[in-house]
């Protein structure tokens, strides 16, 4: 350390070493605090946590259940009518293509979700459901019997059964193939062993669905008016909070499809005169934008695992 020099008494070096030691201390105690600008650590003006860590491309991120989580089923995938089996990654917003489906010859995808495990459970036009790799998007048929409870065709869901929880529960939501997006569809559980459905109640409209590692279910309702994101209540089937999507308003939907992910929602929305399917992301305070026009695909299904982040990114 370099020496004082001797014009400076003992007195006021005293004082210089006081004035030092205190600010060491203040110094040291502003190091404890968080910045409370949005940023690391930050939060924003939502009141949801950010972190702003980037994220590995093998998807690997801080979220609420992440203690038995396959790597592959931290992203989105997706599926489209022509069956091209597909990963999206909303912090980049890119579109990857891991293969295409060959499960049942001729008959198109209709809804999908994606399990803790990394796999996708994939409903088809025939009414069976398939498990799918999202490694290669290779197929295996299942045991589950069709029509079970009115069930012809529906939307699917896996939701964590509380917040942070590693168990999760598929929900699906539909009815008859004659009146799909017509009227009033039913919630229930597929058993993930026995693959037995469960009725819960009914809903007000023809929603796809998707879960959170923090134990919540929601839906994207294209029939209401407007069209909009609601919070779905997995016991008794009732609609709580609301987002309302007025950008879709006076349109007619041909395809659609649903996901969370990183503390926003992801709409696949494809009208009846648009030549593919548009991407909007709907933000926690409600605001709706989007964020891909026109893709190339017609997704129809989209599936995103309870191992998803939730915290906003």
């Amino acid at each position: 350390m370099r020496r004082t020099s001797s014009l400076i008494g003992p007195s006021l070096s005293l004082v210089v070493l006081a004035a030092l030691a205190a600010l060491v201390v203040l110094l040291a105690g502003c190091g404890d605090g968080r910045d409370r600008r949005t940023g690391d650590g930050a939060v924003s003006d939502t009141g949801f946590s950010r972190d702003s860590t980037a994220i590995p491309r093998d998807g690997t991120t801080p979220d609420a259940s992440s203690g038995n989580c396959a790597t592959a089923a931290r992203w989105v995938y997706l599926v489209d009518s022509d069956q091209s089996f597909l990963r999206f990654q909303p912090d980049d917003l890119s579109i990857t293509t891991v293969g295409r489906l060959d499960c049942v010859g001729g008959v198109s995808p209709f809804s999908m979700s994606v399990d803790r495990n990394g796999q996708a459970w994939v409903l088809h036009q025939d009414r069976r459901i398939y498990k799918v790799s999202t490694t290669d998007a290779s197929c295996t048929p299942t045991d589950y019997t069709p029509n079970q409870n009115g069930l012809e065709l529906f939307g699917m869901g896996f939701a964590a059964d509380a917040d942070m929880s590693t168990e999760e529960t598929l929900f699906v939501a539909g009815g008859g193939s004659s009146s799909v997006a017509s009227g009033t569809s039913t919630l229930a559980s597929i058993d993930d062993v026995s693959l037995a459905v469960s009725t819960v109640g009914s809903l007000p409209g023809w929603p796809e669905l998707t879960g959170t590692g923090s134990g919540e279910l929601w839906g994207f309702f294209p029939d209401t008016s407007p069209p909009s994101v609601r919070r779905i209540d997995k016991s008794t089937a009732t609609t709580a909070e609301s987002f309302g999507m007025p950008a879709l308003s006076g349109s007619t939907p041909a395809a659609w499809a649903f996901a969370f992910w990183g503390g926003r929602f992801y709409v696949f929305y494809q009208a009846l005169l648009d030549p593919s399917t548009n991407v909007w992301r709907v933000d926690p305070d409600g605001t709706v934008t989007q964020v891909l026009t026109n893709i190339g695909y017609r997704i129809v299904g989209a599936g995103v695992s309870t191992c998803a982040p939730v915290e906003l990114i």
